[in-house]
């Protein structure tokens, strides 16, 4: 087994809108880096993973890379995760040439650019490593889900609510002197610890545990995270500083040492890489009354102009959004299904890497972990696309009162109700989503 491991800065110019809320940058509090691991077994099956201090990327950006580097690199698999901070932003496709661009697209096509070169830096430097996987006990955030007296459900610290409580990680070291190449490691937790507030660009709690691991291993081993299954954690204490969130991240950074202090050999010399896909029913439509009184409520709300989060261009944007759904409910439209994507990275049953498509709850990362028949698992969501949050039937049946990820309609404030589908996944989806990811790994 060969690994190549690099990183590029690619922290965009000041004066960048910021993704979650939208404010412009003022200054940088920690830069943004894409980071690449490149594994390659004897037979010449080549893996990247690769790892982005961004807060997302579409299913569109994750293909065209994916071709890019197949065609040029001879790379035939593309893992592209995002950590997912709020205080960074958020990577588009590549534009063509000759396009007259603005200071965004110029940024965008600079970081697919350095992306590539990276890419070609880490496939070139592969040397062959000992492979090495661990596990240790971890947890930056909370359940994020609270059920109200009225049965809505609420964003706040759930402290009895199911969390991932580890980092895993995968260590690359030399062959013949077992210096460290890289080291992956993983944690599920949405990156929102920096304050909201603030218009300082940062990577949040992930960026300080890079930087703290770096200081134990050196400058020139490449740390790379990778965000799991966070769509119900939020990294504590939520939009507070950026003390705390470096203060979390380098909690991190000392805990994937440890695991990476006790991390056992991986004895494979080949990679079997499986991908599955399906399709999840959407919720039905509403009724056109129930249409009338969301569009209702929501103009009012914007009227008032009482609500941080319906600025102008948010609230055009949903009210155009209801046009085109007004126009499925007369023509008796079924809302179009949501994509999920499961993607299998094997060695043989010791280890394997499992990454998820959208924004998944965390019971999938532990449903993987109990049910895969591998020695070690970890396991990746915000990978290869994403376009909203896929949750658990048990939360998808809770109907209008299900909250900001799982809410439908009359609860415009429901997230996925402003994605093309109208609404999130049908309940029976979950399901779906086991099996898609089941098939991975059958007959392996």
């Amino acid at each position: 087994m060969k690994a190549g491991a690099a990183e590029r800065d690619v922290t965009p110019p000041i004066g960048t809108i910021i993704n979650h809320p939208p404010r412009k940058s003022i200054g940088v509090h920690d830069p943004l880096f894409v980071r690449a691991l490149v594994l390659d077994d004897q037979a010449g099956t080549a893996v990247c993973i690769l790892c982005c201090d961004l807060i997302g990327s579409g299913f569109d950006v994750a293909k065209e890379l994916s071709e890019r580097i197949r065609a040029k690199l001879g790379i035939q698999h593309l893992l592209l995760n995002c950590s997912h901070p709020h205080s960074s932003v958020g990577l588009g496709p590549r534009l063509p040439d000759g396009k007259k661009l603005t200071d965004d697209d110029k940024w965008n096509l600079r970081t697919h650019d350095a992306i590539m070169d990276m890419l070609t830096e880490a496939r070139d430097s592969a040397v062959p490593v000992t492979l090495r996987a661990g596990r240790a006990p971890a947890q930056v955030g909370f359940n994020r889900r609270v059920v109200k007296d009225d049965g809505f459900v609420t964003m706040d610290v759930n402290r009895r609510g199911p969390v991932v409580p580890w980092v895993n990680v995968l260590l690359a070291e030399t062959l013949d002197s077992a210096k460290p190449v890289a080291l992956l490691f993983q944690h599920a937790a949405h990156p929102v610890i920096a304050p909201d507030t603030s218009c300082l660009i940062s990577a949040d709690y992930p960026g300080a545990a890079v930087a703290y691991i770096h200081e134990q291993l050196g400058d020139d081993v490449v740390a790379l995270f990778g965000q799991g299954c966070a769509g119900n954690i939020n990294g504590y204490h939520l939009r507070s500083t950026h003390e705390n969130a470096d203060k979390a991240g380098r909690d991190l950074g000392a805990a994937a040492i440890n695991a990476m202090r006790e991390a056992t050999t991986i004895h494979a010399d080949k990679i079997i890489f499986r991908h599955a896909h399906s399709d999840l029913p959407a919720h039905q439509l509403p009724t056109m009354q129930v249409w009338q009184q969301v569009v209702d409520h929501i103009t009012a709300a914007y009227e008032k102009h009482d609500n941080p989060w319906l600025p102008e261009d948010v609230y055009r944007a949903r009210m155009r959004g209801f046009e085109d759904l007004k126009a499925a409910i007369t023509r008796g439209d079924t809302p179009p299904p949501w994509r999920i994507d499961a993607y299998a990275l094997m060695l043989v049953r010791q280890w394997c890497l499992i990454a998820l498509s959208q924004e998944t709850f965390c019971q999938y990362e532990l449903w993987i972990d109990h049910a895969a028949p591998f020695d070690r698992t970890m396991t990746f969501g915000y990978t290869n696309g994403c376009d909203g949050y896929i949750a658990v039937d048990a939360d998808w049946a809770m109907g209008e009162k299900a909250g900001y990820e799982a809410a439908c309609l009359p609860n415009w404030g429901g997230c996925d109700t402003a994605t093309p589908h109208f609404g999130p996944p049908a309940v029976g989806g979950e399901q779906i989503i086991k099996n898609t990811i089941t098939a991975c790994w059958t007959d392996t």
